[in-house]
């Protein structure tokens, strides 16, 4: 595999994962409407456009770990349709078989260990892909990361800071997962319980201080700040009272109004908060109806992908649209707008 030199849009994206003061936020709510329909949502927080494109994937794909030594090595066993960010890896995505993953910054306490050449190894841009071309379910997924059969190697900037992430996983039955490495070691919560993820602290924590609100145990009010934290409770909270429908597209909205609520409006950065930044996407995936929805904050329109419609077949072509640079023309179905492109290329260390 070529070595992928960071670019310098990738660099200034992901200082932000490395840096434990601006790290930028991003929130993810999974709903189970309780009438056979799940959703995901997602807000993507940062501080410029990621140059964010649906890629679709078809299975049969040979990947190589994007990593110097020893890579880990896997063929595509299902197709997936994902969101790249900078062109250089995968941020979100749903594979075929209504398997969902994203990636959410954990500045702070994350740690991937030192790299061993001794053990297969793929980098943290291919973290999600690999769960989306690999498993049908969350609980395979995270069976198989139990096994701890690689190591992720972070992205190295040259100012010297890793990218730094955590993963959540849905599947259609509403199972979740919520994945963290910690000292080198995953750390692993697993149980249709955990919808909500967002940014630090570390999940324990998060649902620890979730119990200090109404609803959840506690006395305290719902919180209105545009921390992580405050941002857990709201979301678990909104997502806990959104009412039952069997109307898909409604399904879709219910779950839109919670993550705008969660959302970062546009403004002047707040110095005393560095971990707070403006939202710049969002997106829902309809897991059982196979409908992947992209709205950004730049534009006016929400725009969607019927991804049970490709073709994921082994003798299909990767396909890709520049939805955030194209939003402005694109409007409702873009499903057919996906076009043939050139295998994707993730990205990785200099030697």
């Amino acid at each position: 595999m070529p070595v992928r030199h960071v670019t310098p849009t990738l660099a200034a994206f992901l200082v932000g994962l490395g840096s434990a003061s601006p790290a930028y936020p991003c929130s993810r709510v999974l709903w189970d409407s309780g009438t056979g329909q799940v959703f995901v949502g997602r807000t993507q927080d940062w501080t410029e456009r990621a140059n964010s494109a649906f890629r679709m994937y078809p299975r049969g794909i040979e990947r190589r770990g994007a990593v110097a030594d020893n890579p880990h090595i896997w063929i595509s066993k299902y197709g997936s349709l994902a969101l790249s960010a900078y062109d250089e890896g995968t941020h979100e995505g749903v594979n075929e078989m209504g398997l969902s993953a994203h990636a959410l910054y954990l500045a702070g306490e994350t740690d991937f260990g030192k790299r061993d050449p001794r053990r297969p190894g793929i980098g943290v841009m291919q973290w999600v892909q690999y769960y989306l071309d690999n498993y049908a379910t969350v609980a395979e997924a995270v069976a198989a990361q139990k096994n701890d059969a690689f190591q992720i190697e972070p992205l190295i900037l040259p100012n010297g800071f890793p990218t730094l992430v955590h993963v959540s996983l849905s599947d259609k039955s509403g199972d979740s997962a919520v994945i963290e490495f910690i000292g080198g070691k995953p750390k692993i919560y697993h149980d249709k319980r955990f919808t909500v993820m967002t940014n630090e602290p570390t999940y324990d924590k998060q649902i620890e201080n979730l119990k200090q609100y109404r609803t959840f145990g506690g006395d305290k009010p719902l919180p209105g700040e545009r921390t992580p934290s405050d941002r857990f409770v709201r979301a678990a909270y909104y997502a806990n009272g959104l009412p039952k429908t069997t109307d898909r597209a409604e399904g879709a909205a219910y779950m839109f109004s919670v993550i705008r609520n969660v959302s970062v409006p546009f403004g002047s950065p707040d110095p005393n908060k560095p971990n707070v930044a403006s939202t710049i996407f969002r997106t829902v995936q309809d897991l059982t109806g196979d409908r992947y929805y992209f709205e950004s904050t730049y534009a006016p329109n929400v725009v969607w992908v019927d991804y049970g419609k490709l073709d994921f077949s082994k003798d299909s072509t990767e396909r890709e649209l520049q939805v955030e640079k194209k939003i402005l023309s694109l409007g409702g179905d873009v499903t057919n707008q996906l076009q043939p492109a050139k295998p994707f290329v993730f990205g990785m260390n200099k030697d």
